[in-house]
């Protein structure tokens, strides 16, 4: 099994468009952090934690389900939603997730060539980068949670926000 999997034109420009105005209107907080190291605490990121029911509503759910990504889902469970709001001044670090499995969503509408904003998977070591996915609107990328990430800053010719839609996923259990 592949552990970075690309989807792009995944979803139809209406849903698109409904979820950036989404993210537009959402209510940010200071304090996500990409890792817990006190070296790195003093760069919070404004982020947007969303419910089951949050996304429910806004049909990214069922969008998903009505999408190629569908097997994405397979014997998983949604545990955490972030809305991450990214500016060319941020500072972002190498970190993983707790979770099994992240599905990455790069919500802006419009992104051109020189704005930059790849995420980065590196080698275990953290010293090369296994692979970069390019910041493509309508691209979602799905990957093992542990697998060492960051984002590259987008430059200052970019649009000022770079949104990043993250659907945290936990295996499913068998016991029930």
């Amino acid at each position: 099994m592949n552990e970075i999997q690309i989807y792009d034109d995944v979803f139809p420009l209406g849903f698109r468009t409904d979820l950036y105005r989404f993210c537009l209107n959402s209510n940010f907080r200071i304090g996500w952090a990409d890792n817990s190291s006190i070296e790195t605490s003093m760069h919070r990121s404004l982020h947007c934690t969303f419910s089951i029911d949050d996304i429910e509503r806004l049909g990214l759910l069922k969008a998903i389900r009505g999408s190629k990504l569908a097997d994405e889902l397979a014997g998983y469970v949604v545990s955490t939603c972030v809305l991450n709001l990214s500016t060319p001044a941020d500072v972002n670090f190498v970190h993983v997730h707790g979770e099994d499995k992240v599905l990455l969503f790069y919500v802006n509408l419009v992104w051109q060539d020189g704005y930059h904003g790849e995420t980065l998977f590196l080698t275990e070591d953290q010293k090369s980068v296994r692979y970069a996915s390019l910041y493509t609107p309508n691209r979602v990328v799905s990957f093992n949670a542990k697998i060492p990430h960051t984002i590259r800053p987008q430059s200052y010719l970019s649009p000022f926000y770079r949104f990043t839609l993250s659907l945290m996923l936990k295996k499913t259990t068998d016991e029930t």
